[in-house]
C-alpha cells in the first residue's frame, strides 16, 4: 500500500496547462494538457475519455500503473491536486502521434498525504478514432 501511495504521489506531479473544455484536443499538446486540466478539476470522465484503451503509467519506481486505476483513483478522490504549474514543454510531432515533454510542479494529497514536488515527464499522444489520446506516460521525479 505505502509503494502504491508513493507511485500516485510521484504521478500527480505530471504536466498540467490551460486546457479548452468542452472540445476534443486538436494535437498531442491540446491533449496532454487536456489530460491534466481534467486531473486538475476531478473530471475521472474526462480523463477515461482523453486515454487510450491500453494507456500505462510507468511511474518513477519503474512500476506500471494501467488507466482503469488511475481513473478509479480520480474518481474515488484518492487523488486530489490542488494547483499545478507547467515549465519547459515541448511537443514533438510525427503525423498521427506526438510526444509532449517538460516539467511539472504540483501540490495536493494522495489518500490524504500531502505533497509539493516537480517531475519531469513525457506524454505518447496518438490520434484514434479521430482523436486525440494519450496512450503512456513516464515520469521521472526531479532532484
Amino acid at each position: 500500500m505505502k509503494n502504491c501511495l508513493i507511485f500516485c504521489l510521484f504521478f500527480l506531479t505530471a504536466p498540467l496547462a490551460e486546457a479548452r473544455p468542452g472540445r476534443l484536443p486538436n494535437d498531442a499538446a491540446e491533449c496532454t494538457q487536456s489530460f491534466f486540466q481534467a486531473l486538475l478539476e476531478k473530471d475521472a470522465a474526462a480523463i477515461r475519455r482523453l486515454m487510450t484503451y491500453d494507456f500505462l503509467l510507468v511511474g518513477p519506481d519503474g512500476r506500471i500503473l494501467d488507466g482503469g486505476t488511475f481513473a478509479e483513483s480520480v474518481a474515488s478522490g484518492s487523488i486530489v491536486i490542488e494547483y499545478g504549474s507547467l515549465s519547459g514543454t515541448t511537443t514533438r510531432s510525427y503525423g498521427d502521434a506526438g510526444v509532449v515533454t517538460g516539467f511539472w510542479n504540483a501540490r495536493g494529497a494522495v489518500q490524504g498525504y500531502r505533497f509539493d514536488n516537480e517531475v519531469a515527464f513525457s506524454a505518447m499522444c496518438v490520434r484514434q478514432g479521430g482523436s486525440w489520446k494519450i496512450a503512456s506516460m513516464q515520469l521521472t521525479a526531479r532532484l
